[in-house]
């Protein structure tokens, strides 16, 4: 499994998983590419997520929180902009 390194009280793993591209970000993508994309990172180890309301007017948050529900809350840090 991947590690994780503190930053300001949290455990983020070393390397995140950025979500522009689930808001289809210069090529569309499907809902199952995207969900295949988030389940391949999490099996990977991936526990940062980044995304912003920004990549594809919310479609990435959508699809990201899609993939993430289910998943224990305390065993991820999700970022976002605004």
């Amino acid at each position: 499994m991947m590690q994780a390194r503190p930053l300001a009280g949290l455990a983020i793993s070393e390397l995140g998983f950025g979500g522009a591209s689930l808001g289809n970000l210069y090529v569309e993508t499907s809902d199952a590419e995207a969900r295949a994309s988030v389940d391949a990172a999490w099996d990977g180890g991936v526990r940062y997520f980044d995304t912003a309301p920004h990549y594809g007017l919310g479609l990435s948050e959508r699809r990201l929180g899609a993939a993430l529900a289910g998943r224990p809350r305390a065993d991820y840090v999700l970022s976002t902009k605004v």
